[in-house]
């Protein structure tokens, strides 16, 4: 039998966290990654942690305290608060940012992101952390273990984006700003593709994932890719250790320390989607089709709860679906990129607006989900397809004809020619549209108030006015494709507690057992306050653990506001090490 200090199941930014994070407390490592390839979720997301005062946000002039950010939970959360959990939470999340960026490549910069509920009290400004690109070259022969980015979010297959490119992009042969920006960014591009045979800009959350990375290899953890994990191995009811598939060999790996679980949820599981997704027949994940709930499934087998309470068991996003001419599938969601822009709006099968567009895309599906619409559409004239484009049709000077071919996109000469196509009342939908242009020209939406708060108007185009989200629909020909509820994950996992152990249904510890990220039951309990309020919890419970099984000293920070943390801020009280 193997044995090391500490086992981690999934290789997402919960598990490398944990994974670097125990290696610098003095722990011995075993990472143990199912697929061929690390980053799990992560390499597919923004990449963006939510973390209130940060020491971040300082660089962009903003501040934030500790205080605020718990008010702003505690209104969010509401009976769902969990006190100790959300403590857990705050007293190590920016310390966590603060130990990645000495410790690790992990590096952030600040974001000018509004919280997504900023009506109510405590809400903040660059509470969402973005991760500085990264140059995949620095990966060297470990890049091809680096779970790619979504070939449907990239241009000419390779080449990623952040979201400070697509506004220049779209400015390209406007404006000088956005020619230079563009004639970089291709440069670096054609470079790359010449030389390496891809794009080696690295950005959003593929960044993270292959900054964790990198970190993890430079710290000495031991990683096994292709080496599912097959049963805990249980002792007295205590976890030490587990049971894994490597190199075609059955591995017994004992850990002295405790396993974690951080294999990413269960997206693709179809029987588990059944009991905790609504109307999942309708539904479609962008998760990676490995996660099936191996962590979540193991837990159980060891006497974990997963919990049932949830308002919301994933983080919601509309997606849209081209069928490609072999039956494969191309999923594309739609998180800000389109819906936001002005000029736009969703509709209900029947032709009506239902929701306010430019809200996140959590609040967008949940509004979904409690008028029982399965399916939507967002409509726009051709001046704005060109401009902004819709979901995989891009704006000019790329054509929309293959989607139109492919049934992707409907393009109707009039309004009632369009209507008559996705089978909406062609009244109804010109009485949509004229209310809703009535009152864009104006620069207010009293129906749903888009462009009424901080957070939408951060959303639109900065270059409309007077409201960067809400412009009138012009001339046709007009355009609608089809959003489905969606996710973009799991959310709901093993119920835990401040240390990140798993509990039975007693609530007693499960000794030797941990969970972080999407096998841990989420936080926020599906409520989503700001984005990355997956990212930010997934990252600090597995620093939160792997510093429990470490058993090193317990930081008190004297300071909480943001941009006064330094190594002088902390005060070490000892902890020992419990079960």
């Amino acid at each position: 039998m193997t044995e090391t200090d500490l086992i981690i199941i999934g290789a997402g930014a919960a598990g490398m966290t944990a994974a670097i994070t125990a290696r610098k407390n003095g722990l011995d490592v075993v990472l143990v990654e199912k697929t061929p390839h690390f980053g799990g979720t992560t390499a597919f997301s923004g990449g963006a942690p939510w973390v209130p005062f940060n020491h971040v946000m300082k660089q962009a002039g903003f501040s934030d305290t500790r205080e605020a950010a718990e008010t702003y939970l505690r209104d969010v959360l509401g009976d769902l608060h969990d006190d100790a959990i959300v403590k857990a939470f705050l007293d190590n999340a920016a310390e966590m940012v603060q130990f990645m960026e000495r410790h690790s490549e992990v590096h952030f910069k600040p974001s000018y992101m509004p919280d997504y509920e900023p009506e109510r009290p405590g809400t903040g400004m660059c509470r969402t952390l973005l991760t500085q690109e990264y140059d995949g070259r620095k990966l060297g022969e470990h890049l091809k273990t680096l779970r790619p980015q979504m070939q449907q979010l990239m241009l000419f297959g390779s080449m990623q984006l952040e979201g400070s490119d697509i506004h220049p992009l779209r400015k390209v042969f406007k404006t000088w700003a956005g020619f230079t920006h563009t004639t970089r960014l291709m440069k670096r591009f054609i470079a790359d593709r010449l030389v390496h045979g891809r794009g080696m800009r690295l950005a959003n959350g593929n960044a993270l994932a292959a900054r964790l990375l990198r970190s993890c290899l430079d710290a000495g953890v031991t990683m096994w890719n292709n080496t599912p994990a097959v049963e805990l191995i249980q002792e007295a009811g205590a976890v030490r250790g587990v049971v894994v598939k490597h190199d075609g060999q059955t591995v017994r790996l004992k850990a002295r320390r405790g396993v974690l679980l951080a294999s990413g949820g269960f997206g693709a599981n179809a029987k588990m989607r059944g009991r905790f997704v609504p109307m999942n027949e309708h539904h479609y994940s962008l998760q990676p089709d490995e996660n099936v709930g191996d962590g979540v499934n193991l837990g159980v087998t060891a006497g974990g709860v997963i919990n049932e309470t949830n308002p919301a068991n994933c983080i919601w996003a509309p997606v849209s679906v081209l069928k490609r001419p072999d039956g494969t599938l191309v999923k594309y969601p739609h998180i800000f990129i389109d819906r936001n822009m002005p000029g736009c709006i969703a509709v209900d099968t029947a032709g009506r607006r239902f929701v306010n567009e430019a809200r996140s895309y959590q609040n967008f599906i949940g509004t979904m989900h409690r008028l029982k619409l399965t399916k939507a559409y967002l409509l726009a004239d051709r001046a704005f397809l060109r401009t902004y484009g819709l979901g995989l049709a891009r704006p000019a000077p790329f054509s929309e004809k293959p989607y139109l071919d492919a049934g992707y996109l409907v393009e109707g000469a009039t309004l009632a020619d369009l209507a008559g196509k996705i089978g909406a009342d062609p009244a109804t939908l010109a009485q949509t549209v004229q209310r809703f242009n009535d009152n864009a020209v104006k620069g207010v939406d009293p129906d749903f108030g888009r462009g009424g708060d901080v957070y939408t108007r951060f959303r639109g185009d900065p270059t409309h006015q007077p409201n960067p989200t809400l412009g009138p629909i012009g001339d046709g020909p007009y355009y609608a494709l089809t959003l489905h509820p969606g996710d973009l994950s799991t959310v709901v996992g093993l119920n835990a507690n401040a240390n990140a152990q798993v509990l039975d249904a007693q609530g007693r510890v499960i000794e030797g057992l941990y969970c972080a990220g999407l096998d841990m039951n989420s936080m926020m309990r599906g409520m989503y306050p700001g984005g990355g309020s997956s990212i930010g919890p997934a990252m600090t419970f597995g620093y939160i653990a792997a510093r429990h099984m470490a058993g090193v000293a317990e930081q008190v920070p004297v300071s909480q506001a943001a941009g006064a943390w330094d190594a002088s801020t902390f005060i070490p009280r000892t902890k020992e090490l419990t079960a």
